[in-house]
């Protein structure tokens, strides 16, 4: 009975955690959760786990769906796998127990039997081969063929599939013996079993944004700089706006080294906080969280506009390198309406570092000291920048190793009178599950921890 309660918490674990699962499916803290529950330690498992040609679509009233699931013995000696289990994880969409049919069929051939149901809130959980022990020779194998069904009524939606199992090594003291073998979760999408007839919502009023007065140049350990966000509401309507605003860089900007602040209703300069982009990993964003009481939206009134005043430094040791900044405007749906993300145009700016003091060598030589050619002035403390990133080609043998001075700041965009920056795109309209899939979290994430805090709860 050890090995089941030591599954169903680990279980308990995947379903209450699905959508964390689905955004970050090598993250899972089930092997922790259940060491709590035991009061042991769960050591890592020499049982891998793959779901072999899991379905990324079901269709909800249709007929079953095959898989596997492959267990591996990655240990020189026999391992036990004491109990296994199969998990559908809810991330939202509402699924249930009822909504899900699954069968299997154990290592060896065995026929097609149903999979015993341990009853779960959201999402669905079985356990598998309750009763028998499954001994795995060192580097042996066992597949377990699946098949699942969904129930035509089934909400459509996104949900997880993961197989897990509880493994134990006679070979080790019995107090480390246990340990919790899991395949990576898998994104499946459930189709509706009815093409829906009502039309598509309507995508939400969105507020226009702008950055204004971009420097085009940053001096690595420098002063701050300041710009502004405005925020312009043309809709007719009244917003609700969250905004943030994303560096695009051609490599991501490491966000230690930088410091961007804005100012908030009372005055006060507040630091950004670091955003998700996990589907861009050179995208660095910046939340801010410019409403009364630390909201990370604001009201915007029909006709009206706000204006955030931000400024941005880096730190000494932030490389040279040219660098984008774009600003979002995130406006919340109302009813029958589905969230908007609108951007500003991208202003290009480039971070320079200061040129070493000039210093003569001592002793005669026959050659005149070169000045270095700088923008700025010709005298030391000029910023510099590695030609390679300058002119965004390959640096020549001579400069190798060597910091060069720019020969020239970015040449301005005639578009980018009222922002101060470099080249840029045109505004762009971003939708609903889009903007997730940017990895920006400025609708779905924030828009539900504002539910949360007013306890609205819909």
């Amino acid at each position: 009975m050890r090995h089941r309660r030591f599954l169903a918490a680990a279980a308990a674990v995947s379903l209450a955690s699905g959508l964390a699962v689905v955004e970050a499916p090598t993250v899972f803290a089930a092997s922790e959760a259940v060491a709590l529950v035991r009061g042991t330690q769960i050591q890592p498992s020499p049982v891998t786990v793959v779901l072999g040609g899991a379905p990324a679509t079901v269709k909800a009233g249709g007929g079953p769906v095959e898989f596997t699931a492959r267990l591996r013995n990655t240990a020189d000696h026999q391992v036990d796998v004491l109990s296994s289990a199969f998990v559908v994880g809810d991330t939202g969409a509402g699924t249930r127990q009822s909504h899900f049919r699954l069968e299997y069929r154990s290592p060896g051939g065995a026929p097609w039997q149903d999979a015993t149901v341990n009853a779960a809130s959201v999402g669905a959980f079985w356990e598998i081969d309750r009763s028998a022990t499954l001994h795995l020779a060192a580097g042996a194998e066992a597949v377990y063929r699946l098949r699942l069904t969904v129930a035509a009524e089934a909400p459509a939606g996104r949900v997880s599939l993961g197989f897990n199992a509880d493994v134990e090594d006679p070979t080790l003291p019995r107090e480390q013996r246990s340990s919790f073998a899991q395949s990576e979760r898998t994104n499946t999408v459930i189709a509706p079993s009815v093409t829906p007839t009502t039309p598509a919502p309507t995508p939400a009023a969105a507020a226009d944004v702008r950055l204004v007065g971009v420097p085009t140049t940053f001096t690595a350990g420098g002063e701050a700089k300041p710009f502004k966000l405005v925020f312009t509401n043309t809709s007719g309507k009244d917003l609700r706006v969250m905004p943030t605003v994303v560096f695009q860089g051609v490599t991501e900007l490491p966000f230690e080294t930088v410091r961007f602040e804005y100012q908030g209703p009372d005055g006060a300069w507040l630091p950004g906080g670091p955003g998700g982009n996990s589907e861009h990993p050179t995208w660095l964003s910046m939340n801010l969280r410019p409403g009364d009481v630390g909201s990370d939206e604001f009201a915007l009134p029909k006709g009206g506009a706000h204006t955030i005043n931000v400024r941005l430094s880096f730190t000494g040791d932030a490389s040279a390198r040219l660098e984008s900044l774009v600003a979002m405007a995130g406006s919340l749906p109302g009813a029958g309406e589905s969230a908007t993300v609108v951007s500003s145009q991208k202003a290009d700016f480039m971070i320079v570092t200061a040129a070493p003091s000039a210093t003569r060598t001592p002793g005669p030589t026959s050659a005149a000291p070169v000045a270095p050619v700088s923008t700025e002035s010709e005298t030391a403390g000029a910023p510099v920048v590695p030609v390679a990133q300058a002119t965004a080609a390959a640096p020549s043998p001579a400069a190798v190793g060597s910091p060069v001075v720019a020969a020239a700041a970015p040449a301005a965009d005639p578009r980018l009178a009222s922002t101060g920056g470099g080249s840029s795109t045109e505004p762009m309209a971003i939708t609903g599950a889009t903007a997730i899939a940017l990895g920006l979290g400025i609708l779905v994430v924030a828009w539900r921890r504002n539910r949360v805090r007013s306890g609205t709860g819909n």
